[in-house]
């Protein structure tokens, strides 16, 4: 019995001196989540679409703005850790289009200093031209 135990103990030592020279495997990243927000009435020429990138305290967002014909496109990128606003962007395009050279974008936001990090973003994309300013609805998109 006492090999038994002693084997045991060996194969023990053994596999945690091997799980520690390894160390421990990183979270695998969150798989990009999508967006495509767009003005109501102007959805063909005034939007912006992309995806999201969560991070530990941060987010990435990658995409484009697109606005087509006379004013401008701005969208609207708040990030929040429950109910406080952290961190914004904003990325405005004009005439430039989906077919041509949208407005690129790829930037980072939230507070890497901030424990916990962000958890929504929200997004708002305006329309504007002499005649006025049309926005969309805010989407939030959470982590």
């Amino acid at each position: 019995m006492k090999s038994y135990k002693k084997i045991a103990r060996v194969l023990s030592a053994a596999a945690l001196a091997t799980a520690g020279s390894v160390g421990i495997a990183a979270a695998p990243a969150q798989a990009a989540q999508s967006f495509d927000v767009c003005v109501p009435g102007y959805c063909s020429w005034s939007y912006t679409q992309g995806a999201i990138t969560w991070h530990n305290r941060t987010a990435g967002v990658t995409g484009s703005v697109v606005d087509v014909g006379p004013g401008s496109t701005t969208a609207f990128f708040e990030a929040f850790a429950g109910s406080t606003k952290i961190d914004s962007q904003t990325r405005t395009a004009d005439d430039e289009t989906s077919l041509g050279s949208p407005r690129g974008f790829n930037f980072t936001i939230g507070d890497t200093d901030l424990v916990g990090g962000i958890n929504r973003i929200k997004i708002t994309v305006c329309f504007t031209d002499s005649a006025g300013q049309s926005c969309s609805s805010p989407v939030n998109y959470n982590k």
